[in-house]
């Protein structure tokens, strides 16, 4: 049983990892694939076709980069949420819903115990 505290428990507590600088990192990012998207917006349209076709080529690389990097930002919060969900289906966080869940546990212990 102390093994699964220490390798589960652990787990549970430490939750989903992405290094802050990473998640910096991604965010700008974003807001630079975003800048760069508003200024393609106000760029006078290209007369030719063949303009036209390489400014389109160029607009929708770095709209699948965007969607990209908003995927794994979006995939990394889904992830802190499940952690917390986990956190606190386990009772381990504090606060009224930790202690509530804690209490709960308890009187089913009790029970079982009957």
């Amino acid at each position: 049983m102390a093994e699964f505290y220490n390798t589960s428990f652990a787990k549970l507590l430490v939750g989903p990892q992405m290094d802050k600088q990473k998640k910096v990192a991604l965010i700008q990012r974003s807001l630079g694939l975003r800048h760069k998207l508003k200024v393609y917006d106000s760029m006078a349209q290209p007369e030719s076709h063949e303009d036209l076709a390489i400014m389109l080529m160029a607009r929708w690389e770095l709209e699948d980069e965007l969607r990209a990097v908003e995927e794994m930002i979006s995939d990394y919060r889904q992830n802190m949420v499940d952690h917390h969900k986990d956190l606190i289906q386990h009772g381990v966080l504090g606060g009224k819903v930790g202690r509530a869940l804690r209490a709960t546990k308890k009187k089913k212990v009790a029970k079982k115990k009957r």
